[in-house]
């Protein structure tokens, strides 16, 4: 194969990746902090990304955006931390694409638990701690 040939492939294969990429869609995720007291404690991640540890205050958003892959496999999770409960949470994956929220999820995490806010119904389903605590006050 001549250099031509070889730098033409080449550059045909970027353009089909880059178009590729950019048909990807972007999902969106809202945390929005219901709790009635204190600072809520949120960490999001997923296998490629980890976005940090974020306090928000009562009616504070902490949103985020990414490009879901090819497969649809995509996975995020977030730690959530009150004076009422904690534990980890899977807050967008397969099944909310395709079932409970597309393309924008949002969750309300309210001093029982955290709640997916069902698209397009807006009907929640919520689950408890998996930590409770022990402070109830």
């Amino acid at each position: 194969m001549s250099s031509f040939n070889i730098k033409l492939v080449v550059l045909s294969l970027n353009l089909l990746f880059i178009t590729l990429s950019e048909a990807r869609p972007t999902a969106h995720v809202n945390i929005v902090d219901f709790v009635d007291k204190g600072t809520l404690t949120v960490h999001c991640y997923s296998e490629d990304s980890d976005l940090g540890t974020h306090l928000l205050a009562y009616n504070q958003t902490f949103p985020f955006s990414f490009s879901v892959n090819f497969s649809g496999t995509t996975k995020f999770y977030c730690y959530f931390s009150t004076q009422f409960g904690s534990g980890n949470y899977t807050v967008f994956d397969r099944l909310m694409l395709s079932e409970r929220c597309g393309l924008n999820c949002d969750w309300y995490i309210r001093n029982d638990g955290p709640c997916l806010v069902i698209n397009p119904i807006h009907e929640l389903l919520c689950q408890p701690w998996k930590k409770p605590s022990e402070l109830r006050s």
